[in-house]
């Protein structure tokens, strides 16, 4: 008798139809956990290459700076007393520290871009991240949910269940539309710590 009713229980569709939302649950939370720890290797990624960039920039600074005490220092010397040849030799490196910061400055403006945007796609990785932990978090809830019904019958667990995998979701399209507007913030906190290298000049 009681392996009669253990069939019968096995064989309850409102069952087989809840373990079928439950695998398909499953499935989806998978997908999600996949694209957070997508999103948070973007972002360790960014931030490396943004910090590379700023440290790049920074060293470019620094011999920029270098060169312009040389500019000095030449001008000093010309306007003392120098012998023709000293003159021609002083100018012509005096002409060459200053082409040379003038490439410094324009290859700086594509390095502080380029760092620039790469910190940026951090942080909107770094939004995006967070989204999805949160609908996953969300995916478990409704998996454990979903399977208190198969234990207790009662569905109001499996209306919970329901509700927590709208949620789940929710919250996966609001990461995947993160990178558009999540970044607004921290990129107009951001020339202050950009701009911080060229006052070091």
């Amino acid at each position: 008798m009681s392996g009669h009713g253990a069939h019968s229980h096995s064989d309850n569709p409102e069952h087989k139809r809840i373990g079928v939302f439950i695998g398909v649950i499953a499935v989806i939370m998978a997908i999600v956990g996949a694209l957070a720890k997508q999103q948070a290797n973007e972002m360790i990624i960014g931030e490396v290459k943004a910090s590379n960039g700023f440290a790049w920039y920074q060293a470019k600074r620094q011999r920029s700076y270098m060169n312009e005490l040389e500019v000095k220092r030449i001008d000093f010397e010309l306007a003392g007393q120098v012998t023709d040849a000293q003159r021609k030799l002083l100018e012509t490196n005096r002409a060459k520290f200053l082409a040379k910061n003038a490439e410094y400055d324009a290859e700086n403006k594509d390095i502080l871009n380029s760092a620039e945007a790469d910190r940026q796609a951090a942080q909107t990785a770094a939004h995006r991240h967070h989204w999805y932990e949160y609908a996953e978090i969300a995916l478990h809830t409704a998996i454990v949910l979903c399977s208190l019904v198969l234990l207790t019958n009662q569905r109001s667990f499996f209306y919970a269940g329901i509700a927590a995998t709208l949620v789940g979701l929710g919250l996966s399209v609001v990461a995947f539309r993160t990178g558009g507007h999540a970044p607004a913030k921290p990129a107009a906190a951001a020339p202050p710590a950009a701009a911080a290298p060229v006052k070091t000049k």
